[in-house]
């Protein structure tokens, strides 16, 4: 939740350069009176203009924040405009700030970081032990998936769909019946691909392709790709204040995925913990969305 503070700065530092732009233009303004000094001084004041332009930006970049974040962690960040109001008035105005303003200062910020970051951090912790939970308990899953190709080539995305089965710990099976009719498995140490003509076996021993493509799938289904040790740096943080839906990305550490993939998108929903959309970005920008539905899962026994 972090990731708040860039964006309320900078919506503190346009709020402030408006209030700055404000002073100036009140400061340049004719004494009150109905005449044409006057209201030349408020009419033909620049400093009127580009107070309303940083009034407007600022609002619409509220606008988002509010709606990308908690409110409960949102709105207190508003103090945060206090903080960036005091440097101005010593570097624009020149006032005198005592130390016990400036310690005011420092208390705000300290109170600013606790909201945007150890409450959301431990729901993020918690989320993600019951997504590794969730998979390490699951014995094979089946659903069916749709998976959808977006190229920078192509105005239309192709469209494919079929059905994905995975068991424990290294059985997975992607078998796409529409366009056209192909399976893609992985068993273990082997990679088999088949359509209506010819099988195909690849020893992932001996290719490290396939080797890294299978470690991905089965890491993913697992829950192992979440633990961000050597594989991925991994960012979990929920899609919305009611943490309907958490997103984790996933950015490879290791040089051979970083040529297949910059990062991977994992969506979960918490009624079952466990990962409903796949979005594979590519280096030079393609992606692929698949999105898994009537998903039946068996349970290893305790």
């Amino acid at each position: 939740m972090y990731k708040v503070l860039p964006l309320v700065i900078l919506q503190c530092l346009l709020l402030t350069a408006g209030q700055v732009f404000l002073k100036f233009a009140l400061m340049r303004m004719a004494p009150f009176g109905w005449n044409r000094t006057f209201w030349s001084s408020v009419f033909l004041n620049w400093q009127f203009a580009a107070c309303g332009l940083c009034f407007l930006v600022a609002s619409l970049l509220w606008m988002y924040i509010v709606k990308a974040f908690p409110f409960s962690v949102a709105y207190p960040m508003i103090s945060m405009s206090f903080v960036v109001g005091m440097i101005a008035a010593v570097v624009f105005f020149h006032e005198q700030v005592s130390w016990t303003k400036w310690a005011g200062v420092l208390l705000i910020i300290a109170g600013c970081l606790l909201i945007a970051g150890p409450a959301q951090a431990q729901d993020a912790k918690a989320a993600r032990q019951h997504i590794v939970e969730a998979a390490q308990r699951m014995k094979t899953m089946q659903c069916d998936f749709v998976q959808t190709k977006h190229t920078k080539l192509l105005a239309d995305a192709s469209v494919s769909k079929g059905r994905l089965s995975y068991r424990q710990p290294d059985w997975l099976c992607w078998e796409y019946t529409s366009p056209t009719v192909h399976t893609f498995k992985i068993d273990g140490e082997k990679v088999l691909m088949s359509d209506n003509r010819r099988t195909r076996e690849v020893d992932i021993r001996r290719n490290r392709m396939y080797r890294e493509m299978a470690r991905l799938m089965t890491n993913i289904m697992s829950g192992q790709s979440l633990v961000g040790d050597q594989d991925f740096q991994v960012t979990l943080a929920a899609a919305d204040e009611k943490k309907t839906e958490w997103v984790a990305t996933l950015v490879p550490r290791r040089k051979e995925v970083r040529r297949m993939y910059a990062s991977i998108i994992l969506r979960v929903t918490p009624a079952q913990w466990i990962v409903r959309q796949v979005e594979l970005v590519e280096p030079k920008g393609d992606r692929t969305v698949i999105e898994l539905s009537n998903i039946k899962i068996e349970k290893l026994k305790n």
